[in-house]
């Protein structure tokens, strides 16, 4: 129930209570004084001296009692309105006297002391009194990935941040315009970007070359020079946000070591279809005298030239198909097997045997062995079959060394 009075109003209730002493009997009396007369009362606690005097009190009404020589005075203080205005709403609070902290206390409002309270939190209250608390706003703040909650007077996010001394670089990004009104409560982003110029070495692909040779059979390829990656220094340019890597682009290269392009090389080699050799020829065989240079006839009738002549025994042998010589090349017909100390790799040869009965042809000194390297063998002639080697067997033979 509310009591709408202006002034301070007190009441002083005085009690003089007398005590007698008088052969063994005490006999008590008091004087209750007041404004328009007088009564009196035997009453010595405080509620009901106000009840003989019919006196109420209400909510927030303060009472103050002095006890002094026999008598008691009691001091009634009626409680009055105090408004409070904090954060944009307004608490009613009644009191009988104290201070602005006090009242503030009342109204459940506990300050952070970062405030701006009129009148001064010590002011003693009066009635009607207005308190006013401009309050902090709560501002979250993330900068940099670091998050915190801070009180503020400042009214704007510009003032917010002249008040922390934060400065943005032109590549920070504020997550609200900096000219945004503070609330409590609000929440402000600063993402804080930083690009660093990173150098990098790197490696440089090789390129593929290839190159046709009529020295290897058609579809056999073989790596006659292999690739070797370069080096280039290349220069990035490094997005960090909040400390934490985020993109890049190249703005520089530069190759210091050139790469080196692999070289394959890629048979073209048909091998003429193998026919049985005719041993029936129309020319007569002599052979010649080991040693010097001259000419010969072939099996085709053709008068050929050769710069040497070596005469000793011949083997045969063969091979699967898809093996190799020691030079390299894959096997294959006319293609011999010779001690190249004796007969250099890649020498053009005709080879015939001894008594001209059997011709074997051109050939050319690609691939060795452990006999030619003794000396058992001059040469050992290539058949792509098991049969044509036992055919041809161990003789003697004579080898044309071509110009």
């Amino acid at each position: 129930m509310k009591q709408n009075r202006k002034g301070t109003k007190a009441f002083v209730l005085m009690v003089f209570l007398l005590c007698v002493l008088f052969m063994g009997v005490i006999l008590t009396g008091a004087t209750l004084s007041a404004s328009s007369g007088k009564a009196g009362t035997s009453a010595l606690f405080t509620d009901d001296i106000l009840n003989q005097a019919g006196i109420t009190l209400f909510d927030n009404d303060l009472v103050e009692r002095i006890d002094s020589k026999g008598g008691v005075s009691l001091t009634i203080i009626r409680a009055f309105d105090v408004e409070v205005i904090y954060r944009g709403q307004s608490f009613t609070v009644k009191s009988a006297g104290g201070t602005v902290k006090e009242a503030i206390a009342s109204a459940g409002i506990t300050l952070s002391g970062a405030e701006t309270v009129t009148p001064d939190l010590d002011s003693a209250l009066k009635e009607g009194e207005v308190i006013e608390i401009v309050a902090d706003s709560y501002v979250t703040l993330n900068d940099g990935g670091e998050t915190q909650d801070i009180a503020t007077k400042a009214k704007t996010v510009a003032e917010f941040l002249k008040e922390l001394e934060l400065t943005l670089s032109k590549d920070d990004v504020l997550s609200v315009d900096e000219k945004t009104e503070i609330y409590d409560g609000i929440e402000i982003s600063i993402e804080r970007v930083e690009y660093k110029e990173e150098v990098r070495v790197e490696s440089v692909d090789y390129g593929f070359i290839t190159e046709e040779t009529d020295e290897m059979y058609e579809g056999v390829t073989s790596i006659e020079r292999y690739g070797v990656e370069g080096e280039k220094q290349v220069t990035y340019k490094c997005k960090y946000v909040n400390g934490v890597y985020k993109s890049e682009e190249v703005i520089k290269e530069e190759i210091t070591v050139e790469p080196v392009d692999q070289l394959e090389l890629v048979g073209t080699y048909v091998e003429p279809e193998y026919e049985e050799p005719d041993y029936d020829y129309d020319f007569d065989y002599t052979p010649p005298t080991q040693g010097g240079a001259g000419t010969f006839t072939d099996h085709n009738g053709n008068t050929v030239s050769y710069t040497n002549v070596l005469t000793g025994s011949a083997t045969a042998y063969y091979a699967n198909e898809g093996a190799y010589t020691a030079t390299g090349v894959p096997v294959y017909k006319g293609g011999v097997a010779v001690n190249p100390n004796i007969i250099p790799y890649g020498t053009k040869l005709y080879i015939v045997s001894s008594d001209g009965s059997v011709v074997y042809g051109y050939a050319t000194a690609v691939d060795t062995g452990g006999a030619l390297m003794s000396g058992e063998a001059l040469v050992d002639v290539f058949y792509p079959t098991y049969d044509e080697c036992v055919n041809w067997g161990r003789r003697n033979v004579t080898v044309y060394i071509l110009g």
